[in-house]
């Protein structure tokens, strides 16, 4: 049965641009099918890794907080969640053991970047893209890339997360063929999609794909050669891209705004705050920052279990923090949150010894894939902890850090 279900993880890539319902479908579907096959098969050994522990005391320590919690409607968020960490055993299985697996996936996670990027392009050129959805506007009129994801912001999200797995996909497809050609495409693709996620204005997905090129660029041994092509071509399409597109520039400082970092100056009413701003030194934002500070008081009233799982949209305050520490901390309680914070310092410490060894293929790609955990759980603004369609593309390079580092 193995050998027809698991093609689902191939479409997985492509499910994930149509929305949340459809790569959540196939999560549900792998996971149930793959819990079958453990105990028919007894693939207990799968399971027995650092990564699946930690995930399960963080598992026991979320339904326990669902267990002291007044609204037991949680308990369909926290025992749910185990279905994230199955996934990630049961694609460390397809990958071990379907010895094409890992180039038809790779084929297909670039074949979705492809595909978003001459998507994306279009919309950005012409206002539509090729399903006829709109460029999105800002009251401003500032424009932003969407793509097949309509309204949502979501193109930056996707493309700036599931760029460590398409830069593993060329170094496997490029081990494989020995074509030098494949070099140059992923270094092209990889400074479309930085432009791209750019032309989203998704601050944090900028955030994301700047940390992560960044540290690539830096400790590659493979991509983006020769480096100092590489470095021109993309500095150069910023500052063409800033030059012709000054709002966007603005949308930028915009961050140093909210913060309070840099002042905007007044209105020419000199009342007025350009922009709309708050005066004041904040997390983020003012918003963001009411926002840590009241989970911080939701967690001081319940320290050890929080309030129960997805329960912080009651408090008046806002649906979720938009941030994945402040929303475990008042939620989940203290016990859920240590998890992830020592989990978070782990793979920080662990981070930093990479930067000081050589590497060879097999370290670069653990390497990129540690960068994403690190970014994936840095404390920065965020969604909702529980969305499955975030959670699916966080877990989606465990899977793949469990097959390199199998022992």
């Amino acid at each position: 049965m193995m050998h027809y279900y698991h093609k689902l993880i191939y479409l997985l890539p492509f499910a994930l641009i149509t929305g949340p319902f459809l790569p959540n479908l196939i999560v549900i579907l792998c996971v149930c099918f793959f819990l079958i096959d453990t105990f028919r098969l007894k693939l207990f050994d799968y399971y027995k890794n650092n990564f699946f522990k930690i995930f399960l005391i963080f598992l026991f320590f979320i339904n326990l907080s669902s267990l002291f919690s007044n609204d037991l409607k949680t308990f369909l968020y926290t025992l749910g969640y185990i279905r994230y960490g199955v996934f990630a055993i049961f694609l460390f299985y397809i990958l071990k053991n379907f010895d094409k697996s890992k180039f038809f996936l790779g084929y297909t996670i670039i074949g979705v970047f492809v595909l978003l990027l001459i998507d994306g392009f279009t919309q950005f050129i012409f206002g539509k893209n090729l399903f006829f959805f709109e460029l999105q506007m800002y009251d401003s009129e500032l424009s932003y890339v969407t793509s097949f994801f309509d309204d949502e912001k979501k193109l930056g999200s996707f493309l700036s997360r599931m760029l460590p797995l398409l830069l593993i996909s060329f170094i496997l497809i490029i081990q494989k063929y020995k074509k030098n050609q494949f070099y140059s495409a992923a270094s092209f693709i990889t400074v479309l999609t930085f432009i791209l996620v750019f032309l989203t204005t998704e601050r944090v997905a900028i955030f994301i794909v700047l940390i992560f090129v960044l540290f690539i660029f830096l400790k590659s041994k493979i991509l983006f050669k020769p480096k100092i092509y590489f470095f021109a071509v993309t500095s150069f399409a910023l500052v063409i891209m800033f030059y012709f597109y000054p709002s966007l520039l603005g949308k930028m400082k915009s961050v140093l705004y909210s913060t309070g970092i840099l002042f905007p100056g007044y209105t020419e009413n000199g009342k007025d705050v350009i922009g709309g701003y708050e005066i004041g030194k904040f997390i983020f934002s003012k918003f963001h920052h009411d926002q840590i500070f009241g989970s911080i008081d939701i967690f001081k009233e319940n320290p050890l279990f929080g309030i129960g799982a997805k329960n912080f949209k009651y408090t008046l305050i806002g649906w979720h923090p938009h941030n994945y520490h402040a929303q475990i901390l008042s939620e989940l309680g203290i016990f859920s949150y240590l998890t992830v914070f020592l989990t978070f310092v782990f793979l920080i410490i662990l981070c930093i010894k990479k930067l000081f060894q050589s590497f060879d293929i097999k370290r670069e790609i653990n390497f990129y894939l540690i960068i994403s955990f690190v970014l994936s759980l840095t404390p920065i603004p965020s969604g909702d902890f529980f969305n499955s369609w975030v959670n699916i593309l966080i877990f989606l390079p465990v899977g793949y850090y469990l097959y390199f580092n199998e022992k």
